[in-house]
């Protein structure tokens, strides 16, 4: 029962987050067609390869849009904002986090991400994500369930216990949902 429990609890924690993107998405793309069906009449041809000239214009403007509000974040003003808005709303969703630190697994800001670790506890040792490092240097790692890595838990260790490895988030996460399947490449196996 408790297992039943704990994954329901982990779907909805993804599902919420990934909703809500998708949603403004949506509502973007609906926008963007509005604005892009006048500029599609403009063009004498209807359709490229089966897709809407209209659709085109609505994806070219929606990424043009992203590219931009690239740029603005990283702006300082711009940091600050977002800063001071994770911390008063954001963090308050579940699973923000945790979808953050994957996002910015694709991030060249290499700072700015979880990475996989080894723990090591004695006889044994435990795959997770280094989360941040304390005042004191010890590490803050995230432990992903099995099968469900978006629920985990969370252990402040030692930084001697703690071993980098190759990988990414997903590796991790996919080992976690795996059951300990493909282990061997974190280890570059």
């Amino acid at each position: 029962m408790q297992f039943i429990k704990t994954t329901i609890i982990g779907g909805v924690v993804f599902l919420v987050p990934v909703g809500i993107i998708v949603l403004v998405i949506v509502q973007v793309g609906e926008v963007m067609l509005i604005v892009a069906e006048p500029m599609a009449d403009l063009v004498e041809v209807e359709s490229i390869g089966g897709i809407a000239v209209a659709n085109l214009i609505a994806a070219v403007i929606l990424i043009a849009i992203c590219f931009l509000a690239g740029l603005l974040a990283r702006t300082g003003p711009a940091k600050r904002m977002v800063r001071s808005l994770e911390t008063k709303v954001l963090q308050g969703i579940p699973g923000y986090s945790l979808l953050k630190g994957f996002t910015n697994s694709f991030s060249p800001d290499k700072t700015a991400q979880m990475k996989p670790v080894l723990v090591s506890r004695g006889y044994t040792s435990r795959i997770g994500l280094e989360v941040e490092r304390t005042a004191d240097d010890r590490v803050v790692v995230y432990f992903p369930g099995s099968p469900n890595a978006w629920s985990g838990v969370i252990e402040i260790v030692a930084a001697e216990r703690v071993e980098h490895l190759e990988g990414s988030i997903g590796s991790v996460f996919a080992h976690a949902e795996g059951l300990g399947r493909g282990t061997g490449a974190l280890f570059g196996n």
